[in-house]
């Protein structure tokens, strides 16, 4: 089976070497990960709080489960992706059970978010 041929659309950049790598922190923490990931210089990171328990927890009907369950996502480029999925595995602690969980899946295609430079006479003319 052969699948058909993207069309993009030129004027769009697009990167087709980008991963995502995704997970799930059962006692939160992606509050100290985000800092350390800008430091290694990956600024797109996002995370929500999910409600849920870990797998096994015993759980009362009714009740809600912890608040401190947080999802995150990295986009990496090709060549960070297996150095930055095993330093969030280090750093939060995945080796151990009940912490969490972490996967990796190659995007098809991504673009590219750039601020255009803003001329200065532009910028005079929009703030008068």
């Amino acid at each position: 089976m052969a699948f058909s041929e993207v069309k993009t659309d030129p004027t769009l950049d697009y990167l087709d070497y980008t991963w995502l790598i995704s997970g799930i922190l059962y006692e939160g923490g992606t509050d100290n990960l985000i800092p350390e990931l800008m430091n290694r210089g990956i600024n797109e990171v996002y995370f929500y709080n999910v409600a849920g328990t870990m797998i096994g927890q015993k759980t009362v009907a009714g009740v809600s489960g912890s608040f401190d369950v947080e999802q995150f996502h990295v986009v990496v480029t090709a060549d960070q992706a297996e150095n930055i999925f095993d330093f969030i595995y280090r750093f939060c602690h995945l080796s151990e059970p009940n912490k969490g969980m972490i996967y990796m899946n190659k995007l098809m295609q991504s673009t590219k978010h750039t601020i255009p430079e803003l001329d200065h006479a532009e910028f005079d003319e929009i703030t008068e």
